[in-house]
């Protein structure tokens, strides 16, 4: 009687495979739903690490324009500091050059006076020298005597008329320098003080 309750007691084969197959049944569903958990897990942190990573992108485009707009604005501001600079240095050039020209103005003014004087005086310094000259030059050289003039042969009225007018021509291209170098030769007291025609008349 022992031996027959253990042999019923002992699973057939049918019975180990039918066991068997539900256990990994078991676990298959077991693994799908640990597999399906893991899908869903790592879809949502997925979805979660592109929503951050939006985020992220957008935080760091309005750093980047809050940068933008600062580095613009600073920009403008030392711009705008340079140029009241430039303009402040050009309104002191030109004060300094109002004020060299102020300078400039009041040194010709106090030269003018001067230099008018100093041409009044060589103008007559050179009267007195050239008055001086030709005195010292008439007094060293006396008028040499006149000869008398040899008797000439009357010539031909044409002739003489012709001689009048070349002498003449001659006497009138002459300047007044060679007529009182030649006053001067012939010993003409004041000759520096006679005009052309004067000069005509004195010299030979």
């Amino acid at each position: 009687m022992a031996d027959k309750s253990k042999k019923s007691a002992k699973p057939s084969k049918g019975d180990l495979r039918k066991q068997a197959k539900r256990d990994l049944e078991r676990k298959l569903e077991k693994a799908k739903k640990e597999l399906a958990e893991q899908k869903a897990n790592a879809k949502a942190a997925a979805k979660k690490a592109k929503a951050q990573a939006k985020k992220d992108i957008e935080k760091a485009k309005k750093s980047a324009a809050d940068a933008e707009k600062s580095a613009v604005k600073q920009a403008k501001q030392a711009a705008k500091g340079k140029s009241t600079e430039a303009a402040a240095g050009v309104h002191q050039a030109k004060a300094k050059v109002l004020t060299a020209k102020s300078k400039v103005a009041n040194v010709a003014a106090d030269v003018a006076p001067a230099a008018a004087g100093s041409r009044s005086a060589g103008t007559r310094s050179t009267t007195t020298r050239k008055a001086a000259g030709g005195a010292t030059a008439a007094a060293r050289k006396p008028a040499a005597p006149r000869k008398p003039a040899a008797p000439r042969k009357p010539a031909a009225p044409r002739a003489a008329a012709t001689r009048r007018t070349a002498s003449a021509g001659t006497e009138s291209s002459q300047s007044v320098a060679d007529l009182r170098a030649k006053a001067r030769e012939q010993g003409v007291v004041g000759y520096s003080r006679l005009n052309k025609a004067q000069l005509l008349a004195k010299v030979k």
